[in-house]
């Protein structure tokens, strides 16, 4: 399966999880099992593709997917 078929695959599936097509906090730390502090630390990391509303901080779902596959694929920030 390509990558292109896989990101679209799990945008689709997050999407209609969260009935939203971006992220906040509490849910990303649902899909990955993290606690608040670790998915604060990885909001505020460099190449975190965060966007910011004022004080509510989110990321599409597909930047956010994006993001995962390449960070899990070389030994990401949340290991």
């Amino acid at each position: 399966m390509k990558i292109e078929a896989l990101i679209s695959a799990e945008v689709e599936r997050l999407s209609k999880k969260f009935n939203k097509d971006y992220l906040e906090l509490k849910d990303v730390m649902e899909i990955t099992g993290l606690g608040r502090d670790k998915v604060r630390e990885i909001f505020n990391s460099k190449d975190f593709p965060l966007s910011s509303y004022g004080h509510k901080k989110t990321v599409t779902i597909m930047a956010f997917v994006i993001w995962q596959m390449k960070n899990n694929t070389n030994g990401g920030i949340y290991e």
